[in-house]
């Protein structure tokens, strides 16, 4: 099978995300029916600056500073099992299993915590929706895991894309069975797994990335409800 891709290595990082909105901007010119004057002192205000006056500079935006929310101890800190079934918004009925796996010093790995929601619920083996969390002693150690997971489901056939979660790059790789979103957030990565038919195929990559913003403190945007029309 020909492994579809539309992805970069986690650690060049080329590209900046751009915002879903274009913005145009419109220029109006307003014709004048008189011409100025250049002996009027006015028209020297508006067609001579000042050449001792200073170079304005635009102010710079300053960047939001992201902070990774504590290592979870249990699922509750990673993702409430009443806000997965929210997000999902499908009936999930089955266990939660936690499983904290120890630090891998071979491959600079600290820590590793998987939750797994809807465990035997009826819809095969292993749960409906599988969240793990790893810590890494270094940005490098990290990217190089996700590397190894995208050329090893590159090698098996599934397709990877790009998919950002906020400020952080992500990648969905999907096959027949399953959906998953890798996420590359400095010294923590991030995989969601969910099965297939657990939500329409349509809003598979929204439900990952909303998982995703919850599982790393990102703020969520408020949506304001419209006032009814009288």
């Amino acid at each position: 099978m020909t492994t579809q891709r539309a992805r970069v290595a986690p650690h060049r990082r080329p590209w900046t995300r751009l915002s879903a909105v274009s913005v145009v901007t419109v220029l109006l010119a307003a014709g004048c029916s008189t011409a100025a004057d250049p002996e009027d002192p006015a028209t020297e205000l508006l067609f001579s600056p000042d050449p001792t006056a200073a170079p304005t500079e635009a102010a710079s935006p300053t960047p939001q500073a992201l902070t990774l929310p504590d290592f979870p101890t249990d699922c509750t800190e990673l993702v409430p099992t009443r806000r997965v079934r929210t997000v999902v918004a499908a009936p999930m009925p089955g266990d939660t299993t936690y499983v904290f796996a120890d630090a891998l010093p071979d491959i600079g790995r600290t820590a590793r915590v998987t939750c797994g929601y809807g465990v035997g619920a009826g819809r095969g083996p292993g749960p409906a929706v599988e969240i793990t969390v790893n810590d890494y002693e270094s940005d490098e150690a990290a990217q190089a895991r996700i590397e190894v997971t995208l050329d090893a489901a590159g090698d098996q056939g599934n397709r990877v894309q790009e998919q950002p979660v906020g400020p952080y790059d992500g990648w969905v790789i999907s096959d027949s069975g399953a959906v998953s979103l890798v996420v590359d957030a400095g010294t923590r990565t991030l995989v969601i797994t969910m099965k297939r038919g657990i939500v329409e195929r349509s809003a598979e990559q929204v439900v990952l990335e909303r998982l995703a913003t919850e599982a790393l403190g990102l703020p969520t945007e408020t949506v304001v409800p419209e006032e009814p029309d009288e």
